[in-house]
């Protein structure tokens, strides 16, 4: 063995061991908040060169240390040490060793629920739907796939719906002696789109040639209007106020509809049984948005509640320009403005952020489906072209999210609402998610507040989504760990725009790896096999990106039809992945994948 490379070796790693060390903060105690420091430091320094040469002498690269950086650092050295024949170098120093690394993260993870397996496992987190604050049987269901996170967003629904879909998890988690954690999302200062106008189709009931049922619902019920067949448009939901439906159930025989001049159009008798009222119309009725139903018994009127409007969205084309503006504005197409004409002239719900943009900002709204970039600063808004559309032109709709990558946003990640849905929540809330966090402060704020309310179990997870949020994440981190109980997502939508699609691979590893040092479990969320829940059916790409997720803590899925199935299918691709990975580590465990031999695990090919 070359005893000069060695030599070196050593030499290089001590100056390094002195470097770190230098850099850390003396009034740190904690062992993990010196790692977090002297990863950070670590990561100052371009190593690949003396990576490749440990790896050549069978010594650890380094490249796998995040939680442990100066414990791996250290047992080089001593190696190095005993192969040259030098007396060990002392060192009054603590490291965070690797079995206690794992030991301390594997408690921290604890915030999604405990599980009885011996390793480390990836827990999953569902977005509850608003029909879960109506029944809980999809609630009941995920429970019992034993998904450890049901996740409440507040930006949509009430506290009065929050409220109910937390006592349905609470009810089912002692009937299913389970322990699946609630988990809150505060809704933070999104920039969206605002109101666009809206027209209503009318639509045709009844029949002449086939006797139909057209059910009668109370508004409470929360129906949508649905039409068994809309090519032949005979049959319909219609949904009335609750006194008016009490009134039919109990009082009436018939009712009427009229127009909105109150002209009687038709009169239905009422059909009743234990569960049902129905109308049936014997010939093709009209229902607009100004139809009424009306009881000639006892002069009431009530409107139908569940009549869909459908948006006027604006397609927009590469080079167009609209105006963004921070007025209370409806959208409206063609729009003159100092005799010029614009595609249109759209709100913004974020008032504050018109004081950051500056001229050549980019833009992007829905998810990155239209690019623009700031042309002009109006006194009614900004002006922006159109840089990124499809050929055949991108509807541009309400409440879609807007996102300025470019615009450095000094804007607190806690808004007056957040603070007003924090304190509704905090009594039955697990977790607490702060979208958009940029900064230290972001994450003091709610502390502060669960500290005053003595709700200091509360873990707190910081939404990763902005550029600053990625420079700013080891101050973030170091606030976090100044309390119990933590975690980190990684919102991959916003996320990606803001850093750029290409950018995000390379940025979500960095995200992973600073996490880890810092022994904070990490949420990976944002489309995770999102063309199986909503179709029933995922692309390729998407089992791939399941199957790196394994890397997180915990996956977070959204919403959609399929999303028990999508569940289960996550759930299979996690344990087969856990058998050869244990976050970014290989487990060289026997291969069943071309052995014939009878193993205890086997994955079926």
């Amino acid at each position: 063995m070359n005893l000069s490379k060695l030599e070196r070796l050593l030499e290089e790693l001590l100056e390094l061991k002195r470097e770190i060390l230098a850099q850390r903060d003396q009034e740190q105690t904690h062992l993990w908040q010196n790692n977090l420091s002297d990863y950070v430091s670590l990561r100052n320094f371009n190593l690949t060169a003396i990576q490749e040469e440990l790896t050549s002498i069978g010594l650890s690269s380094l490249g796998r240390s995040q939680t442990c950086v100066m414990s791996s650092i250290h047992q080089n050295i001593k190696i190095l040490e005993q192969l040259l024949g030098k007396p060990q170098t002392p060192d009054e120093h603590d490291y965070l060793d690797f079995k206690s690394a794992k030991k301390i993260l594997k408690h921290n993870a604890k915030i999604f629920g405990t599980s009885d397996d011996e390793h480390y496992k990836t827990k999953v987190m569902v977005t509850l739907p608003s029909e879960a604050a109506q029944s809980d049987e999809l609630i009941k269901d995920f429970i019992a796939q034993d998904v450890s996170v049901l996740r409440i967003n507040t930006a949509h629904d009430d506290l009065g719906a929050w409220i109910k879909m937390a006592l349905f998890i609470k009810e089912q988690n002692q009937k299913q002696n389970k322990d699946t954690k609630i988990y809150v999302d505060l809704a933070g200062p999104k920039n969206r789109t605002g109101a666009f106008e809206k027209h209503f189709s009318p639509f045709k009931i009844g029949s002449k040639k086939v006797e139909v049922e057209v059910e009668i619902l109370p508004q409470s019920h929360q129906a949508a209007l649905t039409q068994a067949n809309p090519t032949s448009d005979t049959s319909a939901t219609l949904v009335v106020e609750d006194d008016f439906y009490a009134r039919c159930r109990d009082k009436w025989h018939t009712i009427k509809m009229m127009d909105n001049e109150k002209q009687i159009l038709h009169t239905f008798r009422l059909h009743k049984d234990k569960k049902r009222i129905t109308i049936r119309p014997h010939k093709k009725v009209l229902i607009d948005s100004q139809t009424l139903l009306y009881s000639p018994k006892e002069k009431r009127l009530s409107q139908l509640h569940n009549l869909r409007y459908e948006e006027d969205a604006v397609r927009l084309f590469q080079n167009d320009e609209i105006i963004l503006t921070p007025h209370k504005q409806v959208a409206q197409k063609d729009f003159v403005y100092e005799n010029k004409t614009y595609a249109a002239i759209v709100e913004c719900s974020n008032k504050e952020i018109f004081e950051y943009i500056k001229l050549e900002d980019s833009i992007f709204i829905d998810d990155g489906k239209i690019g623009a970039i700031v042309t002009q600063k109006l006194p009614i808004g900004v002006v922006l072209k159109i840089t990124l559309a499809k050929a055949t032109g991108t509807l541009l709709k309400a409440q879609k999210g807007i996102n300025f990558p470019n615009t450095h946003l000094d804007i607190c990640a806690i808004t007056h609402e957040d603070k007003k849905n924090l304190f509704g929540v905090i009594d039955f809330a697990d977790l607490i998610g702060i979208s958009f966090a940029q900064n230290a402060k972001d994450i003091e704020i709610v502390q502060e507040i669960l500290d005053h309310k003595g709700k200091e179990h509360i873990a707190i997870v910081p939404k990763i989504e902005t550029k600053r949020g990625v420079k700013n994440l080891p101050s973030l981190l170091a606030q976090l760990l100044k309390r119990p109980n933590y975690g980190v997502m990684i919102a991959r939508g916003d996320l990606a725009i803001e850093v750029g699609f290409d950018n995000l691979p390379y940025i979500q590893e960095e995200i992973f790896d600073i996490c880890e040092s810092a022994l904070v479990p990490v949420i990976y969320a944002t489309q995770i096999l999102e063309g199986k829940m909503k179709n029933n059916l995922p692309t390729r790409a998407e089992v791939i990106d399941a199957a790196f997720a394994q890397r997180a803590d915990c996956i977070m899925l959204n919403k959609g039809p399929f999303v028990v199935d999508t569940v289960i299918i996550l759930k299979k691709i996690l344990h087969s992945m856990h058998l050869i990975y244990e976050k970014n580590r290989q487990l060289l465990n026997i291969s069943t994948t071309w052995s014939s031999d009878n193993q205890n695990e086997r994955i079926e090919i």
